[in-house]
């Protein structure tokens, strides 16, 4: 091996050390929290609430996604939008709805101290709600809109049976942050309780994730407004002129324009085998539908870890839906 595959090889190491170094997270009462607009939809019902620490510092806020040019694309985090979307999908054991919950941020900041390997612009996250016939909540999944991060978190309507082989009861480390394994709605009432999503400023990550009473509004606090997942593809310009949050054409069609991931493209990507590697993405309804949205980093589980058919996503990854 020549000096420079030991070098790269040599800040791969150190950057996986910098992001598996994680800061003590700060007191919850000092997160700015965004509570969900009140609705009636299934949407509305079951969007998240989002703790956001050191909410001072623009790129630590959730914002809009909005675009100056057909190319220019920014994040407004004075004006926090919650960007949702209901599917459906079915398996062998029964049919199930998807809520879709997306929301972005201006960035991950680059630099040397701290380092993050995920560093770019417009980069975003998701959280996908699956209901049973009963509208009640089996698994709340999380991962970043490039596809990384992903997390599993069932609840107590999920039969035991379904969990995967070995499914821990205590806790889950993903990537150096410390999540639960289960969250119990033990009144049965799903509605009279509300996801909380607790997220590390900087990077974005989910940090914790809880239940609390659907009604409680701590301070300091921020209404977010709910809007169609598809509106991402018609934002506004002059002129009553509209353009689209992802590439239209070219070899990163489906992808956010201006999300770029340098330091994941150089480290990772040559043994990955993929060069648009940590890129944020559309997330398409079905396989002809926008880029694959691999969650498994193995070149030949692509297909069999991609989120747009998520039955077999889920059945990959242990969960028997």
């Amino acid at each position: 091996m020549g000096r420079y595959g030991r070098f790269v090889i040599l800040i791969f190491l150190l950057g996986l050390s910098a992001c598996a170094s994680v800061p003590k997270p700060a007191p919850v009462e000092s997160a700015l929290h965004y509570l969900p607009e009140p609705g009636v939809s299934l949407l509305a019902k079951y969007a998240p609430v989002f703790w956001v620490e050191k909410y001072q510092v623009d790129y630590n806020r959730i914002g809009e996604v909005k675009a100056k040019t057909p190319q220019k694309i920014w994040i407004d985090p004075d004006s926090p939008i919650l960007y949702a979307e209901q599917r459906s999908f079915s398996t062998s054991k029964g049919e199930y709805t998807n809520l879709i919950y997306r929301v972005h941020f201006q960035k991950i900041p680059s630099g040397l101290s701290p380092f993050y390997l995920g560093a770019g612009k417009n980069v975003g996250l998701l959280l996908i709600v699956t209901l049973n016939k009963n509208q009640q909540p089996l698994l709340f999944t999380t991962m970043h809109t490039c596809g990384c991060y992903l997390a599993f978190l069932p609840t107590s309507f999920l039969p035991p049976q379904n969990l995967p082989k070995g499914w821990k009861s205590d806790r889950q480390e993903i990537y150096g942050e410390s999540l639960p394994t289960f969250l119990d709605y033990a009144d049965n009432a799903p509605r009279t309780k509300r996801l909380q999503i607790r997220l590390r400023p900087e990077t974005h990550r989910v940090m914790d994730l809880w239940l609390a009473a659907a009604d409680s509004q701590p301070q300091p606090s921020a209404l977010i407004p709910l809007r169609p997942l598809s509106s991402l593809q018609q934002l506004p310009l002059k002129e009553g002129q509209t353009t689209s949050f992802y590439e239209q054409s070219g070899n990163r069609k489906g992808y956010v324009k201006g999300s770029y991931k340098n330091y994941e493209r150089l480290l990772m990507s040559w043994w990955a085998l993929a060069w648009k590697i940590g890129q944020d993405k559309y997330l398409g309804q079905n396989k002809n539908d926008g880029p694959i949205f691999y969650t498994s980093l193995k070149p030949w589980a692509r297909n069999a870890s991609d989120v747009r058919d998520y039955a077999r996503f889920l059945r990959y990854w242990g969960w028997d839906l």
